[in-house]
């Protein structure tokens, strides 16, 4: 596994750092890491409202887990070929998401191949962060995504406090109390490749999956 894995120097040392800064930066709390699978592939979903979700998500995981894990980001906001790609993939192994809906590639294609070599996947099906904290809907593209991939375990997951840290349009981080809850493996999602219908039925019920974390006390 190495294809999507960033080699440069910086990337030995700096996930473990930055992890260990956001870990007390944040007064991170995690719940429910043991549903993370040790190894293989997999995908998490989670709602989106702030930059700084990736940095916990990461954060959250067992750090033996982080240089396997990829995590789909904005093609049009992330990869300007300058310091924000820079810094992004050497964290978080970011792979292009093409957010323009008129393309006629596959705007997940990155993320199918990194599945395929066996990476963990963070995606937020949301396409966008939420402006007001509300979760959006989800886009049917994750459904699509499990209907290719129907034995790879889906992990839902709940970010609460992120936009207190790095609200929309906040350039510094604010000292704030972050929690990630990680739901258990959900398995056996009915997405037919061939009935569209069925991606948005699925993503659907993946939205209900991370709305249901977000009210376990």
């Amino acid at each position: 596994m190495s294809l999507y894995t960033n080699r440069h120097p910086f990337a030995r040392i700096a996930p473990a750092f930055f992890a260990t800064f956001v870990r007390y930066y944040c007064r991170l709390r995690v719940e429910g890491v043991e549903n993370i699978p040790k190894e293989g592939a997999f995908i998490l979903i989670s709602n989106h409202s702030s930059h700084a979700d990736t940095a916990v998500l990461f954060t959250a995981m067992p750090p033996k887990r982080r240089s396997s894990v990829v995590a789909a980001a904005a093609q049009d906001y992330f990869f300007d070929r300058g310091i924000r790609q820079f810094v992004a993939r050497i964290l978080f192994n970011v792979v292009p998401v093409n957010r323009n809906m008129r393309s006629r590639t596959n705007p997940l294609r990155h993320v199918v191949r990194a599945l395929r070599e066996g990476y963990g996947i963070v995606l937020y099906p949301e396409g966008t962060r939420s402006r007001d904290g509300r979760v959006g809907p989800f886009r049917s593209g994750v459904g699509r995504l499990i209907a290719e991939f129907p034995d790879i375990p889906v992990i839902p997951a709940w970010v609460e406090g992120s936009t207190r840290v790095l609200p929309k349009g906040a350039a510094v981080p604010r000292p704030r109390t972050v929690k990630v809850r990680f739901g258990a493996p959900l398995r056996n999602l009915k997405a037919d490749l061939q009935n569209r219908a069925t991606w948005q039925t699925v993503a659907n019920q993946l939205r209900d999956e991370v709305l249901r974390l977000s009210q376990v006390k």
